[in-house]
């Protein structure tokens, strides 16, 4: 009984994916508004084109949002969420790829963690957050090679 009592309070998935999702848009209107989505000058061999990045982001929020419905400690994976909204913003408001590298490890090592504390709570909810462990990993690799290639300056 109790049980059905907390499912009738949880808002459907597609509400929780549709508002993560959401979200993230108006913080990337926000970004390109802010005008702090300067192009790179030269990009390694393996990055992504166009527009797979926002697209891969895309994805990911959606995953964090249901990770959220299915988690039962939101509140962590709320804080992933915040963290990954921010995610632009340091990565391109500081100009430096020693702040990216910084935030990466640090967004890394959060999703990581919670990953593995989910596994307990849902086998779904953990493996979505997984993948934006994954996905900062190769965020990180194109920033130290970004590093190789421009400097320790954006």
């Amino acid at each position: 009984m109790a049980t059905s009592r907390v499912n009738a309070r949880r808002p459907p998935l597609i509400g929780a994916i549709a508002l993560s999702v959401g979200i993230a848009a108006v913080t990337n209107g926000a970004l390109a508004w802010l005008g702090l989505n300067a192009p790179v000058e030269h990009w390694p061999g393996f990055a992504p084109r166009g527009p797979v990045i926002g697209i891969v982001w895309i994805v990911l929020f959606a995953g964090m949002g249901a990770a959220y419905w299915h988690a039962h400690s939101r509140p962590a994976v709320a804080g992933l969420i915040a963290l990954c909204l921010a995610y632009p913003f340091y990565t391109h408001a500081f100009h430096n790829h020693l702040a990216e590298l910084i935030g990466n490890l640090v967004t890394f090592a959060y999703a990581a963690w919670l990953a593995a504390r989910l596994r307990t709570e849902s086998a779904t909810a953990a493996w979505l957050v997984g993948t934006v462990a994954a996905w900062i990993a190769v965020a990180t690799a194109l920033v130290i090679a970004l590093v190789q290639l421009n400097g320790w300056a954006a």
